[in-house]
């Protein structure tokens, strides 16, 4: 029996080994020996199958065209690939040499989040993260492990910021229950500005102001500026914030009716000193 060896060096740790004959066939045959079985073997691109017991032997054609270059890949492994070098003889055998490299697995960890009322809007870290369906639970998935921030918020309702340690692999449900508002923005501006602004009685401020968390609910405004009328309205301030433009109406001056009367009761004294004149001329 003749006994023919090949020797051929692969890279990324890949080796051609030691052929041995087989009988009968003008083929040879490369033997691909591998760490993980199941991983799909590749030459040129062409899938010639998968891994079992740690090898799979590709038969190939000697009058067939040579191929070039190898790849395993695996669901959970980094890819292997290298160059093929040699070609089998006749009956004999090349051997390749794989290792192939687990993926970093991350152990994610998922959130069930609880949240009373439905519709609102959710964010992990800052990231929009969806908006509680009508079950009321929203399931975020694919969470790294560590400490997260989340922030729940909807119309109407108090806006709830919560902090969650998910560990590797945990399920970790978590509750979150809005109150209503009880507060709500309230926006005031002027025109012209630097009015006095008073609400329900007290002094607030000047405008432009917004108070921030004014109690919902009606509440009587008064802005004052020297030079101008009053303004008063009465406002209803909601959760989601009320916005007031006031525009306010110069005070009329002082003189101003006397000024345009005066001539009136000049034309009339004129006309009584005309009547009276006119009297005394036609009298005895």
């Amino acid at each position: 029996m003749a006994c023919i060896i090949i020797t051929a060096l692969f890279a990324s740790g890949s080796v051609a080994d030691t052929a041995t004959d087989i009988l009968g066939g003008d083929i040879g045959t490369y033997r691909v020996h591998a760490n993980v079985n199941g991983a799909k073997v590749y030459f040129d691109e062409d899938y010639k199958g998968e891994i079992a017991d740690g090898i799979l032997d590709v038969p190939v054609y000697l009058t067939g065209t040579p191929y070039h270059s190898f790849s395993l890949e695996k669901e959970g492994y980094y890819p292997y690939s290298g160059p093929i070098q040699s070609v089998p003889a006749k009956g004999s055998i090349v051997h390749i040499y794989a290792t192939m490299q687990a993926l970093r697995v991350v152990e994610y960890g998922r959130l069930h989040l609880l949240v009373t009322p439905v519709l609102a809007s959710v964010s992990i870290d800052g990231t929009p993260a969806g908006e509680v369906p009508e079950t009321g639970v929203l399931i975020i998935r694919d969470i790294v492990p560590g400490t997260h921030y989340i922030h729940v918020a909807k119309p109407g309702y108090t806006p709830e910021t919560i902090t969650a340690t998910v560990g590797k692999n945990e399920i970790m449900k978590v509750p979150v229950t809005l109150s209503p508002a009880s507060s709500g923005p309230l926006t005031i501006t002027s025109n012209p500005a630097g009015a006095r602004i008073f609400l329900d009685g007290q002094d607030a401020g000047v405008t432009p102001l917004t108070i921030p968390d004014l109690a919902l609910g009606i509440h009587t405004l008064v802005l004052k500026m020297d030079g101008y009328q009053d303004y008063t309205e009465q406002i209803t301030v909601t959760s989601d914030g009320t916005t007031v433009s006031a525009s306010l109406v110069p005070t009329p001056a002082q003189g101003g009716i006397r000024l345009s009367l005066s001539p009136l009761v000049f034309l009339g004294a004129l006309f009584g000193a005309a009547i009276l004149l006119w009297i005394r001329r036609e009298g005895p």
